[in-house]
């Protein structure tokens, strides 16, 4: 029959078939492989699932623009290398110096010196203090005070000024000032009780203990701590806060409106004339103008300001008696004796009192407030020793302190808001001065009225200071001594006056005796504020610029005490250590911003376990400390580094895109710094290793994926040099006229192009180039194509000629299967697809491509240079010398010798052992067939034992500092962020709001979740803001402007039903389980958690119970209820957007629909951004996962977590976080390898069926039914082979230590695609064997007798570039690569060429009998093969060789020889020795049949 197109005109003109698929694939591979970006560095881009839920939830997030993540882990490890406890002096300091030299990293850029700060995720404590605050960052080292180190001068003071004196100061000294004055019992109004109890629980031990408490919990200072943290509904804390507000809203009316009634007065009394004393005239318009000015421009925040240091100064007196009067008797016993015995000789000395009375105390600390400002020593002294107050008089010589506030604030508070009668100032009728009632403003230095109510008022003191001039210095001279003339006594106590004295300056406090700042600009208010702040500092023990959160404490946390410090390691006992460190750990904020930190994240082999340990219980041994840095994304840092407190100044030119390298660079140094040494035992005893996410930029696994990928590079090149040197030895003849080494390496390096150029196809495609394609296709790939260029070979050599009739002969053996085998690997590969991992479809994607290039290089290109070989061959060329003659005598016969190869392999081996001597075969065939079975029973057996998942340290490079940081994760601390995310709910919902809570409490309450206060998520904060449980008004930035919802008023465009109404929620019966608030009373152990935002009745306002329907009188004190809001949409935007502006709250993100405002410095932003409405989507706070020790219980993570989340069909949300981007695809890895074994078996049959029903019902020698059923029965053949060689594969690999992944997966199904190459090919040779041989066993010694070379040569080259992949140093892909397709390669060969033969020889049934008939066989008996084809253009020449060619074939039958090699082919009377399966004669009935997988192989190399 005529060969298929393009065969005939390859021959004809060969050229654009030898050029255009090279130059293609050269031009592919050049334009792709020239992209910068062609390798998949980001895991999550090959890695996470694209189907499903999860996916469909992330892509709705991604598609409204949502960053998934805000910010970048670093973990950064220290592990004791001998495995005993780290917490001991030494190791710690070794951490410490470690954790200081890596957060000092540095690098370079544009000039520019890009330092820890620029790109960590969160350096200030507010707006404006930007680069004035350390990062953020978890570590176990906050147990210690010597972890402070990162508290640079700076920062101390932002410390001191913008967090103790916002959190403490500020809000809690004046309430102290209310809650003395107007809710505890004094002489004027002795019934003031609310806040009774609690002040004698500080100040009364007996009281205490009679309460229940402990004695120790008896310290008045801690009253301080209690005005904060009591609960808002406390009769106390509401008692405080009410008069708080009425007080300081009525010295503000009182104070501005009585300086703006004088300033006025005045203005009208010198507008009338009635002043004609010149210098009266000027003083008054003086004072007019400062009155207006103060009217005009004091605000709340001054009277809060004042009222703040008017308080203090009466806590002066009433905190410091005890410490006043044993500081008294002390020195009085030290210098009191000498005193008396100068003063007989010295009158003038005035010898102190032995005691001291607690009223003369009290006046002596009163005086020394209100003395003059010192420049000598400003700190200064109550004791009312010296003879002056300036600090330079001498001791005992008079009755002075030293030093003061510069402002007397003894007198009424207010009285000139009596002198100008401001209470009825609304009421002109009965509004009576005392000035008016004076005849008009007096003479202000003399009238008695004037200074007793106007001049004596230290409101008006304290603000009119801020006009008067002051020329002060802030100094820390020490206090004199006495100056009696006796050498002995002055010296004596000088001394003692010097270790008496206090240095209160610093070089903050300007101006000082280094920095005078700017002369002529101070006030005698400056000075004052100035002393009091230094009294302040100096009465919590607060040094400005030199303490911070490790050396003075908020007594917020448990353990903590207000003024106290954390425990130190340095010159402390082991044992000591590991008890302090037994307590909760704390950010530096002591938990107020973020709780208690779960220890879980950061400390792992612990002895007891973590969720054991406690003060009762203290830790004996931790082996590991894990410290978390945080880091901003790329988008922010541009932002960050513009900020106008930048040190080197603001970088304004910085792209996103920078921003992304410098973040990777600086990444990589901070890993290298930190694991510095980790492999060297000699350097410590602590190791160091680290992991850093791929949030923002690439990472460790981002770099180590980016390694892998790019490191196959040499085994690749070994395994196509080991390819194309088998192939050589494989095809390499002596007869140097019939070895095809030239040709062999021509079609290697033309698969090896096609390869390339496909890869760099799919990059133009712009698939990049992942670890799964660079571990996979090159090993596997080449090998396929490498396997057809044997076909084509083999087959040419078969035909033992090199005649046009023979190259068209053997491409028309060829080409169905290949062309076959081909469509079967693009099926296998197809089916890959299913897989929503990117990894796996890519990769499948890409092999389809390589398949298809591959199949249109062998087949379109390679033979146009077989032809060109073969035209050689008949002048006698040589293989690579093809320019020479390889005979010496011209025209020598050429003689085809037979292939030694074959000889061996078959006839000497396979033949003995496989189908020789019965005994033997016996033997031999029981083994083969049961070791399938047996293989098939242990898969079966393995699959049961299957684990799931790829941990880190599967994938990192063996012996790496990461892959010793994941193995120690997961053996140590297994934890991970995660958090969860709403869509477009109905967040205006009342039931929405609490439903939504309730997901975030019952993830907490999970077994894998660390614990969190529910007030963490944004929806909670924000319901409470609503109520009057809000704190935020307590240490408001702004005194000004009150920042709860209660105060905010909606007014709207008029058109809402609810304009003109504040954004106050209502509470509503809990009715769901939600949890309540953790109130702590303070008398059991510390409760470091908050727990819910519901409350029991008993814990709640009076009005709120009235709002939400409680009957005090019939429902129980315990009922719960919870917060909500129920607005119009308007209000509930409006209110939201001032939540979060007014609050500066960062928890939750949203969709915005705005930028948010600049600040007056560049890069800090109010929240005032608008949201976009309806919310489509929001998200809670970074929540921790933890005990995750293995693939399994991250599975349960998922589940629990999920199960109150994401199959929530009530209210949709979803998990996040690394467990669920890469372990969702492990939920469900099983069934889809079911499935996709299903599918490929399915596959397997169909295409083995109807490839063999297509080709052997188009020959017409049998009738369509036994053709029907012979191939349906063949395919189940092939269909059991395949299970069995997938079932025996996965078992094995998975009792290889293989786990269940995309990965494994692939291969598994790859084996698949090698049983059909095997079995197909045998089956179909069997099935189509002549009819002429009668026995199964000789249809399986004709079928092997041919197919026993091709099938070890593709078994051969597929497994040499399986085996090469067991000499990568990346665990990650010997274990998943090379493990499971190594059992490919033995599983599938085994079962294939050995177990599959065996069986077949007792399959002997006539339905399987489809070839030849013996009619057919005998009728070609002493045929020729027939006429050359006549080609055109001269290529009809005969060739040497056609001659013995033709007169090949002849025999005869010969009953008796079954057990010899040749008794078969002398069955076969008209088969020549070039064809596969026996080429008709032209003309023959079926000349136009081709026959199928004549010299075809197994498709080993997948």
């Amino acid at each position: 029959g005529e060969p298929a197109w393009p065969f005939p005109h390859m021959m004809v003109m060969p050229w654009p078939y030898l050029l255009i698929l090279p130059i293609v694939y050269a031009l592919c591979a050049g334009f792709g492989w020239s992209q910068d970006d062609y390798v998949e560095q980001e895991v999550s881009e090959i890695w996470i699932p694209t189907k499903g839920d999860f996916a469909q939830d992330k892509a709705y997030a991604d598609s409204l623009g949502e960053d998934r993540a805000s910010s970048s882990s670093i973990a950064a490890m220290a592990i004791a290398r001998d495995g005993k406890n780290l917490f001991r002096e030494s190791r710690l300091e070794e951490i410490r110096q470690r954790m200081e030299a890596a957060e000092s990293t540095t690098i370079e850029w544009k000039g520019e010196t890009i330092t820890y700060a620029d790109i960590c995720a969160s350096n200030n404590v507010g707006l404006g203090t930007t680069y004035e605050f350390p990062c953020a960052r978890l570590t176990p080292m906050d147990f210690f005070k010597e972890a402070r180190w990162f508290f640079d001068e700076n920062d101390k003071v932002t410390w001191r000024n913008d967090v103790i004196r916002q959190s403490i100061v500020k809000p809690i000294l004046p309430r102290f000032g209310i809650m003395s004055q107007y809710c505890a019992p004094t002489a004027e109004n002795p019934t003031q009780t609310q806040c009774l109890h609690q002040i004698s629980l500080r100040n009364s031990a007996d009281y205490a203990e009679k309460e229940g408490y402990d004695r120790s919990y008896a310290n008045p200072l801690n009253l301080l701590s209690d005005i904060a943290s009591l609960e808002m509904n406390d009769p106390c804390k509401m008692c405080i806060e009410d008069n708080f507000q009425v007080q300081l809203d009525t010295l503000t009316l009182a104070t501005k409106g009585s300086f703006g009634v004088m300033a006025q007065s005045i203005q009208a009394l010198l507008m009338s004339g009635a002043v004609t004393d010149p210098a009266k005239a000027a003083d008054l318009t003086t004072r007019a103008g400062q009155y207006g000015q103060l009217a005009q421009g004091l605000t709340r925040a001054d009277i809060e300001e004042f009222f703040t240091y008017y308080t203090t100064r009466g806590l002066y007196a009433e905190l410091n008696m005890d410490s006043y009067i044993d500081g008294y008797e002390y020195l009085v016993s030290l210098l009191r004796p000498g005193c008396l015995a100068e003063q007989a000789t010295n009158p003038s000395l005035i010898c102190p009192n032995p005691t001291v009375t607690q009223a003369e105390a009290a006046a002596a600390m009163t005086n020394h407030a209100d003395g003059p400002f010192s420049s000598f020593n400003t700190a200064g002294h109550p004791f009312p020793w010296w003879s002056d107050a300036t600090g330079t008089g001498k001791l005992f010589e008079g009755t002075s302190g030293v030093s003061g506030s510069g402002i007397d604030l003894t007198g009424t508070l207010l009285s000139m808001s009596a002198y100008v009668d401001i209470a009825t100032i609304s009421d002109p009728a009965n509004w009576n001065p005392i000035f008016v009632q004076t005849g008009g403003f007096p003479d202000t230095t003399s009238d008695p009225a004037w200074i007793g109510y106007v001049e004596s008022d230290p409101v008006y003191k304290w603000f009119m200071a801020s006009f008067e001039p002051a020329d002060e210095t802030c100094v820390n001279n020490a206090l004199t001594g006495s100056q009696t003339g006796n050498p002995q006594y002055d010296g004596l106590t000088a001394v003692v006056m010097g270790g008496a004295s206090q240095s209160w300056c610093t070089k903050f406090d300007i101006p000082n005796a280094e920095d005078a700042g700017v002369e002529g600009s101070y006030t005698k208010q400056h000075f004052a504020v100035m002393w009091y702040d230094l009294f302040i500092d100096e009465f919590l023990s607060l040094k400005q610029g030199v303490d911070d959160p490790f050396s003075w404490t908020l007594g917020q946390g448990c353990g903590y005490s207000l003024t106290g410090e954390r425990s130190p390691y340095t010159n402390v006992t082991e044992t000591d250590i590991l008890s302090e460190a037994s307590r909760v750990l704390y950010y530096i904020d002591e938990g107020t911003s973020v709780g208690p930190i779960d220890q879980n994240l950061l400390l792992g082999g612990t002895e007891p376990a973590v969720n054991e340990v406690s003060v009762d219980n203290p830790w004996k041994k931790i082996s590991v400390v894990q410290s978390l840095y945080v880091a901003t994304i790329p988008k922010n840092m541009v932002k960050r580094v513009q900020n106008c407190n930048r040190p080197g100044g603001p970088i304004e030119d910085m792209t996103e895109d920078e921003a992304e390298d410098i973040l990777e660079e600086y990444k990589e140094k901070f890993e290298d710094t930190w694991a510095e040494g980790w492999d060297d035992d000699n350097d410590g005893e602590v190791q160091f290793v680290i992991f850093t996410d791929d949030v923002g930029s690439i990472g460790t696994t981002g770099r180590t994926l980016r390694d892998i990928t790019l490191d196959n590079g040499k085994l690749m090149s070994i395994s196509i040099c080991l390819v194309a040197i088998f192939s050589i030895i494989l095809l390499i003849s002596p007869d140097w006229i019939d070895s095809r080494v030239l040709i062999t390496l021509i079609g290697v390096s033309l698969v090896v192009l096609a390869f390339f150029g496909s890869l760099g196809l799919a990059i133009l495609l712009n698939i990049k180039i992942n670890v799964s394609m660079a571990w996979t296709l090159p090993f596997i790939i080449i090998g396929i194509g490498v396997d057809d260029v044997y076909i084509v070979l083999m087959s040419l050599k078969k035909q033992g000629g090199y005649k046009a009739s023979n190259f068209l002969r053997a491409m028309r053996e060829v080409s169905v299967p290949v062309s076959m085998t081909s469509v079967v690997n693009c099926l296998m590969f197809a089916v890959l697809n299913i897989s929503d991992i990117p990894a796996i479809y890519l990769t499948a994607t890409v092999a389809v491509i390589c398949v298809i290039a591959l199949y249109l290089g062998v087949m379109f290109c390679f033979p146009a240079y077989c032809w060109l070989d073969m035209k050689a061959k008949p002048l006698d060329s040589g293989d690579f010398f093809f320019c020479c003659k390889a005979n010496e005598v011209e025209g020598t016969k050429h003689e085809v010798h037979e292939d030694k190869r074959q000889v061996w392999l078959y006839e000497k081996f396979y033949f003995p052992l496989v189908l020789g001597a019965p005994c033997v075969r016996m033997v031999s065939h029981t083994f083969l067939i049961l070791g399938a079975l047996a293989l098939f029973a242990t898969g079966i057996y393995g699959g049961t034992q299957h684990e799931v998942g790829l941990g880190l340290e599967d994938f990192f490079p063996i012996g790496s500092q990461a892959q010793h940081w994941a193995e120690t994760r997961t053996k140590e601390l297994a934890s991970w962020s995660i958090g969860m995310n709403w869509g477009a709910i109905n967040y205006t919902d009342k039931n929405a709001q609490q439903k939504m809570i309730k997901q975030f409490e019952d993830v907490v309450g999970t077994s894998k979740v660390a614990e969190m206060n529910t007030d963490q998520l944004w929806m909670s904060q924000f319901l409470i803001w609503s109520t009057r449980h809000c704190t935020d008004n307590f240490d408001r930035p702004d005194p000004n402007n009150r920042i709860c919802g209660m105060d905010q008023l909606f007014e709207g465009d008029g058109t809402e039903p609810d304009a003109g109404t504040v954004c106050a929620g209502g509470w509503m019966e809990n009715k769901i389980g939600l949890r309540n608030k953790v109130i702590d009373d303070g008398k059991g152990d510390c409760e470091p958690y908050d727990g819910g935002i519901c409350r029991p009745a008993s814990q709640m306002f009076a009005e709120d119970l009235i709002l939400a329907g409680h009957n005090t009188a019939t429902d129980s004190n315990s009922t719960s209820y919870c917060p909500f809001v129920e607005w119009s949409d308007e209000k509930f935007q409006w209110c939201i957007v001032q939540f979060r502006n007014l609050t500066n709250n960062g928890n939750g993100r949203f969709i915005l629909d705005s930028e948010a405002t600049e600040t007056e410095c560049s890069g800090e932003f109010y929240k005032d951004e608008k949201l976009k409405w309806p919310i489509p989507f929001s998200a809670g706070p970074t929540m921790f996962s933890y005990d995750l020790f293995s693939h399994e219980e991250t599975l349960d993570l998922l589940e629990q977590t999920r199960d109150f989340c994401d199959n929530d069909e009530e209210l949709h949300c979803w998990m996040e976080g690394i467990p669920y981007d890469y372990w969702t695809q492990y939920e469900n890895v099983f069934d889809v390898l079911i499935e996709l074994s299903i599918i490929s078996v399915a596959v397997g049959f169909g295409v083995a069926f109807l490839f063999l029903l297509g080709k052997i019902a188009s020959e017409k020698r049998h009738s369509f039914k036994k053709v029907l059923c012979g191939t349906f029965g063949a395919a189940l053949i092939i269909g059991a082979t395949i299970l069995i060689n997938l079932i025996a594969t996965i078992g094995l690999s998975v009792l290889a230590g293989v786990s269940l992944t995309g990965f494994s997966n692939m291969s598994f199904v790859l084996s698949v695609a090698f049983s059909v190459e095997y079995s197909v090919h045998i089956v179909s040779r069997w099935l189509r064997a002549p009819t002429i041989i009668e026995s199964s066993l000789e249809r399986v010694q004709y079928t092997m007798s041919f197919l026993m070379l091709p099938t070890f040569m593709a078994w051969i080259s597929s497994t040499i570039g399986v085996i090469c992949l067991a000499f990568t140093e990346f665990s990650f892909t010997e274990v998943f690569f090379f493990r499971p397709l190594i059992i490919v390669m033995m599983v599938t060969y085994f079962v294939g060429c050995f177990s599959l033969p065996a069986f077949l020889c007792y399959v002997d049934h006539d339905v399987f009998r489809l070839g030849k008939s013996v009619e057919e066989s005998k009728s070609m008996v002493g045929s020729a093969l027939g006429d050359d084809l006549k080609m055109q253009e001269g290529y009809s020449e005969e060739s040497p060789g056609d001659e013995e060619q033709q007169n090949e074939g002849g025999g005869k039958i010969e009953d008796n020889a079954v057990d010899e090699p040749a008794s078969v082919e002398d069955k076969v009377v008209d088969e020549p020795s070039s064809q596969a399966e026996g080429f008709e004669e032209p003309g023959a009935e079926d000349a136009q049949t081709e026959d199928i997988d004549e010299n075809s192989k197994p498709m080993a190399e997948q």
